[in-house]
C-alpha cells in the first residue's frame, strides 16, 4: 500500500492525477486542497478530501506519504497582478512548508508542477509577473534543497523530487467563469453563447497546449522514474491564440489587455519527459475543438 498525497487535488489537472492514481487498489490517496480555485465537483471516488493551506499541511496531513504531488498553488497570470498577496502566500509560504514536510517527514518523492514560464523570452519572463516569479523561485528552492540535504552531513535524508513544466492544460474539469477562467474554456462559453471570441492584442502569441490527461499520466511517471528538474510536458505543436478562435468559427475581438508571456516555444524545449519517461501527448487541441463542437450546438 502506498501513501500519496496530491496538493490541489480538487484542481484541474489534480483531479486528474487522483483519478488515474485510484485505479491502483494500492494507493492510498488524500488530496489537500483550499477550493481557492478548486472545485468539490471535481472529487472522485476512492480518494480521500481534506481541506486546508498547504501553508498548514503538517497539521492537516499526519500520514508519512510515499510521494507528493504538489499542485496546490495559484496558477494564473493575468491575475496575478492585482493576487500579489495571495500569489505569495500560496506560492511561497505555501510550497515552502510542503518542502520542509518533506524534509521532516523523510517523503520518498516531491514531484512539483512548475511553469513553462520560466523559459520564456530567454529565461527573463520569470520577472514578467508576481505568478512567473514565484514559480521560476520554487524551482530554485527545491534544487537547492536537494543540493543543501546531500551536502549535509548531520542528516541522512536525501530528497529525492521531480520537476515537471506545465504547456497550458486543456480538457475536461477547465473552469471558463471569472477571471480565473482559462483560455479553452472561456472560448468553450462563448462559442455556446454564441458571442465572439475576445483576443488580448495581437493575438499572434503561441502556446503549446497540452491536454491535461496527459499531463496527469507525465507526473505520474515522473514519479516513478524521474529524478531531478527538466521534465518538460508539452505538446511540441504551438498554435496562436487567433488560430484558436479561428478553430472554434470565431468571429473574433480584439481588445487591449495583457497578453501574458511571449512565446511558448521561442526558447529550446528539454525532451527529458519523453527520453526518459517515455511520455508522449495523446491529443491535439484542434482535434479536440472539433470534437467539442461535433457534440455541441452552437446557439445563434
Amino acid at each position: 500500500m502506498k501513501t500519496i498525497l496530491v496538493t490541489g487535488g480538487a484542481g484541474h489537472v489534480g483531479s486528474h492525477i487522483i483519478e488515474q492514481l485510484v485505479k491502483d487498489p494500492n494507493n492510498k490517496v488524500i488530496s489537500l486542497d483550499n477550493y481557492f480555485n478548486g472545485s468539490k465537483e471535481n472529487h472522485i471516488t476512492g480518494a480521500e478530501y481534506r481541506e486546508g493551506h498547504t501553508k498548514d499541511i503538517d497539521k492537516l496531513i499526519l500520514e508519512t506519504p510515499d510521494v507528493v504531488f504538489h499542485l496546490g498553488e495559484y496558477a494564473r497570470i493575468a491575475p496575478s497582478f492585482d493576487d500579489i498577496e495571495k500569489v505569495f502566500e500560496m506560492n511561497t509560504i505555501g510550497t515552502f512548508a510542503v518542502v520542509e514536510f518533506c524534509k521532516k517527514r523523510k517523503v520518498g518523492k516531491l514531484v512539483y508542477a512548475a511553469s513553462s514560464t520560466k523559459f520564456a523570452t530567454n529565461g527573463q519572463e520569470r520577472f514578467a509577473n508576481p505568478y512567473s516569479f514565484t514559480k521560476a523561485n520554487n524551482v530554485d528552492l527545491i534544487n537547492n534543497y536537494g543540493e543543501w540535504c546531500r551536502k549535509n552531513s548531520n542528516s541522512d535524508f536525501k530528497f529525492d523530487y521531480a520537476i515537471c513544466y506545465f504547456y497550458n492544460a486543456f480538457g475536461p474539469n477547465e473552469k471558463g467563469e471569472g477571471k480565473y477562467g482559462t483560455l479553452i474554456a472561456k472560448f468553450q462559453q462563448l462559442y455556446l453563447e454564441g458571442k465572439p471570441f475576445t483576443v488580448n492584442k495581437p493575438g499572434t502569441q503561441k502556446r503549446n497546449f497540452t491536454y491535461v490527461g496527459d499531463l496527469a499520466r507525465g507526473m505520474i511517471l515522473a514519479a516513478e522514474k524521474g529524478h531531478g528538474d527538466g521534465y518538460t510536458l508539452n505538446n511540441k505543436k504551438a498554435y496562436s491564440i487567433i488560430e484558436i478562435a479561428q478553430a472554434f468559427g470565431g468571429p473574433i475581438e480584439y481588445k487591449d489587455g495583457y497578453p501574458g508571456r511571449q512565446d511558448s516555444g521561442d526558447t529550446p524545449i528539454q525532451d527529458k519527459a519523453r527520453t526518459e519517461l517515455g511520455w508522449e501527448t495523446t491529443v491535439d487541441i484542434l482535434d479536440y475543438i472539433k470534437d467539442f463542437i461535433k457534440t455541441h450546438p452552437r446557439n445563434k
